[in-house]
């Protein structure tokens, strides 16, 4: 764990993860229910896809952030972890 003098970056940091580690587990469970249940196969970049954006909508509202579409945030991916939010 990184040690800082902001413990808020911390917190934000582990939020940022704890919604990416979320939206990979519902993304992909969704994938597999699809193929199960429906017979759909999505590609690996599909599901990427879906997790970008989930990680998007789910870190827009955890923050109440209105300023950036989820298109920005997807986007932008890997500079979200470093806005001070």
């Amino acid at each position: 764990m990184e040690v800082s003098d902001n413990p808020g970056k911390c917190q934000h940091n582990y939020d940022y993860w704890e919604v990416t580690f979320f939206a990979t587990l519902w993304s992909l469970w969704l994938a597999s229910n699809d193929l199960v249940f429906n017979n759909v196969s999505r590609s690996a970049s599909e599901v990427g896809d879906q997790i970008k954006t989930r990680v998007a909508m789910w870190m827009k509202a955890k923050f109440e952030i209105k300023v950036y579409s989820v298109e920005d945030f997807k986007c932008f991916l890997d500079g979200i972890r470093k806005l001070k939010l």
